[in-house]
């Protein structure tokens, strides 16, 4: 520990600034970490913020990430004073999550476990009827009640679509999470367990139906843009007047101020006088004329467009934005 020059805190070594006044310390000093196993406090803290973590969850019905903390509150719970107690009681909130989670047989394989580590007898047998009762009210098939899950690495076209998951604990990742690798930002997510990694998917239908959702998803809202944007939109510029001001007031920059392009309508009045911006402006005169609506709508009211396309108003002709066809790219020439 070092003391603060200015306010007299307490800092640690590695601390470029003070934590409470800001004040410049040092640059020179490197953190050192010590190969240490943790304390038996600093294991009793991480099980009981574990254990806090899963209620929170499993209130808040994120029950995915509940079990995946209990899990972690059970493998801390082994090395804790009293492990047994401190097991049971993480195992049974697991068991109900899992439960709720419609993972019967992970569910009675806790039960299970739990009577074998329960040292009385009628505890014992009552958890291990828990896990008989629950596997015979699944009524799924027996090889299906203890079918393993199997993960896989995700294909390319699949990563902005499929669930996640940790490749050393196997919890799902949350879509903060996998913001960054999914923009493909980084390669790799850090987890809570530590595994810092490329993600898994599940070796399931999950991944393929996800797969094919988003699919559907992004082409229909393609499909939407293009069907806005080859009408004439009330609300945004027109390309007749882009036109009629470049024809007409084009010398001075007047189709650019209009079209949003404030710096070359500047240069434009500027320059009015050299004749340049005249000549430039009959030129894209005729440019305007000769482009397509959509193409118009597309490159001058973007914003327009997808204010449509995200407007509760529109819900009513989501149906049309899954069909696409020729007519869609139908506009009407002006000039």
């Amino acid at each position: 520990m070092k003391q603060c020059p200015q306010c007299k805190s307490e800092c640690e070594l590695f601390e470029h600034s003070c934590h409470s006044c800001g004040a410049a310390i040092s640059n020179e000093q490197a953190p050192v970490i010590h190969n240490s196993p943790p304390s038996k406090e600093e294991l009793e803290e991480s099980y009981r913020g574990w254990i806090a973590r899963g209620a929170e969850c499993q209130k808040a019905g994120n029950l995915e990430e509940a079990s995946n903390a209990l899990r972690e509150a059970v493998k801390r719970s082994r090395l804790l004073a009293e492990p047994v107690d401190k097991e049971i009681s993480a195992r049974r909130m697991l068991a109900e999550v899992l439960e709720k989670l419609g993972k019967i047989p992970e569910a009675a394989d806790q039960y299970r476990i739990i009577s074998q580590e329960s040292q009385t007898p009628g505890l014992r047998e009552h958890w291990l009827k828990k896990s008989q009762d629950l596997l015979a009210s699944s009524h799924l098939p027996f090889d299906e009640l203890f079918k393993k899950e199997e993960f896989r690495p995700f294909l390319d076209e699949e990563l902005r679509y499929v669930p996640l998951y940790c490749s050393g604990c196997k919890r799902l990742f949350t879509e903060a999470e996998t913001f960054s690798i999914r923009r493909k930002f980084n390669e790799t997510i850090r987890c809570w367990c530590g595994v810092d990694d490329k993600p898994i998917a599940k070796d399931d239908a999950k991944p393929s139906l996800a797969f094919e959702r988003g699919k559907a998803m992004s082409s229909g809202q393609r499909a939407k843009a293009i069907y806005i944007a080859g009408a004439e939109l009330a609300d945004g510029k027109k390309q007749s007047t882009a036109c009629l001001l470049a024809l007409t007031l084009g010398w001075c920059g007047g189709h650019k101020f209009y079209l949003g392009e404030i710096v070359a309508g500047w240069i434009y009045l500027l320059w009015f006088w050299t004749l340049v911006p005249l000549l430039l402006s009959l030129y894209e005169a005729m440019l305007l004329s000769q482009m397509s609506l959509t193409t118009f709508n597309m490159s001058y009211n973007l914003d327009v467009i997808l204010l449509k396309i995200l407007s509760p108003e529109e819900k009513s002709d989501a149906d049309k934005s899954d069909v696409f066809s020729l007519e869609f790219g139908e506009t009407k020439e002006v000039g």
